[in-house]
């Protein structure tokens, strides 16, 4: 049996891998578009502001964390 069909049979028995990493990916680049849309900038008061950024943060670590966890879970 070669590297090919190993792989697709892998792929076949774990049908959400491919979905965890892709929203984990998602996720992150959503983190990376609330930075960039500087919210300190538009924002009246910086309370608010700053809220936006820790739940941007907290965004992007669980994006990352369900990418890994979907990538890493070959057992």
């Amino acid at each position: 049996m070669d590297g090919t069909t190993g792989t697709v049979q892998r792929v076949f028995s774990q049908p959400l891998r491919p979905l965890g990493v892709t929203v984990g990916v998602l996720l992150v680049v959503a983190t990376f578009a609330a930075v960039a849309g500087t919210p300190w900038q538009t924002y009246a008061s910086m309370a608010a502001a700053i809220i936006q950024m820790i739940a941007a943060v907290l965004m992007g670590v669980i994006g990352i964390g369900l990418a890994y966890l979907s990538w890493a879970a070959d057992a």
